[in-house]
């Protein structure tokens, strides 16, 4: 009595155990022999048949539906009312679709930009219409919108990902790096004006000279003072009457860095057409 309750248990049991079990045609492929042979038959229901290849009437002929779903050769072949009962012996779960799977790819692939500065990312989701969660790592690195666009906050390197909202066991990463906004210290942008002050016949054309160090973008060429005008090369045409004022080299890179001269214009008791001075380098006529 208690064997008979036992058995009783364990046919419940596989029974349950079929009714919520689940196989794709994928995994039913993978038991595609005489020794180890899954079918579909029913065209939704999937089951073990290995135990009964040898008790088939028609011997092993069903091997060649193993791991196939074998519902039109089963029904092209006549069988009792016996034999389709017997199906539900082996039966161990129902067929589904597998789910398509959804890939995420995130261009630019990686970014460098500076402290304060933004760039765009933008997710490609395939098979799925959710869109993506966006996080940076660290996350000390920046913020990124719900669209994708990462402000930088601090120096360093990180990484920006898209997780699929709809499967976030799939994503994609971007390398970004963010570089401060302020020179590294040893390599600050330098500039000097030479020479340092000088005195200049009024009406007269002379050149400054800018030396610019750890920049190659240049400088630009102000005056202050009623003295005259320069031009982007750093010449001076000096304006007609005395006066005193300044030339300034400005960085191009880094306007926070400059240099001046001190200039004065001096009168001459007896002006020539055009006067030239020569200033550490060649005048320009």
């Amino acid at each position: 009595m208690k064997r008979l309750l036992i058995s009783a248990l364990l046919l419940a049991a596989a029974a349950v155990h079929a009714q919520s079990a689940s196989y794709t045609l994928a995994d039913v492929a993978t038991h595609a022999s005489a020794k180890d042979c899954w079918m579909v038959l029913n065209s939704s229901k999937v089951y073990n048949l290995t135990p009964f290849i040898t008790m088939h009437p028609g011997g092993s002929v069903i091997a060649a539906s193993c791991g196939k779903d074998g519902t039109a050769a089963f029904a092209s072949v006549p069988h009792s009312a016996n034999a389709v009962a017997l199906e539900a012996t082996y039966l161990i779960g129902t067929l589904v679709t597998a789910p398509v799977a959804v890939s995420v790819k995130i261009t630019p692939s990686n970014a460098t930009l500076n402290v304060g500065s933004t760039v765009q990312f933008t997710p490609t989701v395939t098979n799925s219409t959710v869109g993506v969660a966006w996080t940076v790592s660290p996350s000390s690195l920046g913020t990124i919108s719900a669209s994708g666009m990462f402000t930088a906050i601090a120096a360093g390197q990180g990484t920006v990902t898209a997780a699929s909202m709809q499967d976030s066991t799939k994503s994609a990463s971007a390398v970004i790096t963010v570089n401060s906004s302020t020179p590294v210290p040893g390599h600050a942008i330098a500039v000097v004006v030479s020479p340092s002050a000088m005195s200049v016949n009024a009406g007269a054309r002379v050149r400054f000279k800018a030396t610019l160090a750890n920049s190659t973008q240049g400088v630009n060429w102000t005056v202050t003072g009623a003295i005259g005008t320069i031009d982007k090369n750093g010449v001076l045409s000096a304006a007609l009457v005395p006066g005193t004022g300044t030339v300034t080299a400005t960085s191009v890179e880094d306007p926070a860095k400059s240099a001046s001269a001190q200039v004065t214009l001096t009168a001459v008791s007896c002006r020539p057409e055009r006067s030239d001075q020569r200033v550490g380098a060649e005048t320009t006529d």
